[in-house]
């Protein structure tokens, strides 16, 4: 078994998060019974205070249903004002970081556990790897084979912590080239 699959199943592991912020208690309230309804592991918590918008009450829910639950909001008749704060705004800088390796002709950087590599003359995408979530194959296979300078931004296309911080390594990554 992989060894990021076996950390999703040990008993300390913890699932990335995001909360949708509103600016009333009622909306908090409401949009938590109608999610809840529906299936969706949601609680209510107390957003940190850069990111409360008029309210001290926050939804909170698994990050990788992210898409899901905006959808299901957008659908239902639910307040639609609301701000949605990923665990990537709340990342620590140390999981913002980037390092770089280069070994023949190619150059690697790392963001988290996530990696993209690139040829050096060129600038041609060649692998992606690191990480566990459902959208980065799909990713994957839309920047595989493209320059990084004409590639699309990976959180474009995909919406996981993942794809955040894959984005933070083909920033650097494109940095790293044009200068």
């Amino acid at each position: 078994m992989a060894n990021w699959l076996k950390k999703i199943f040990e008993p300390n592991y913890v699932k990335p998060k995001g909360i949708i912020l509103y600016g009333s208690v009622q909306a908090v309230i409401q949009t938590h019974k109608m999610l809840e309804d529906k299936g969706f592991l949601v609680r209510l918590v107390a957003p940190p205070p850069e990111f409360r918008i008029g309210c001290d009450l926050a939804v909170e829910f698994d990050l990788i249903e992210q898409e899901a639950v905006e959808n299901t909001i957008k659908v239902q008749p639910v307040a639609q004002n609301y701000n949605i704060v990923s665990a990537k705004e709340m990342l620590p800088d140390i999981l913002k970081r980037s390092t770089f390796t280069e070994i023949d002709g190619y150059v690697m950087c790392k963001a988290g556990n996530m990696k993209i590599t690139i040829e050096k003359k060129g600038h041609k995408i060649v692998n992606i790897s690191g990480g566990g979530c459902p959208d980065i194959p799909y990713v994957a296979e839309k920047l595989y084979g493209r320059r990084i300078e004409e590639a699309e931004d990976p959180i474009k296309l995909g919406n996981s912590l993942c794809s955040y911080m894959l984005q933070i390594s083909f920033d650097a990554l494109k940095n790293k080239v044009k200068g």
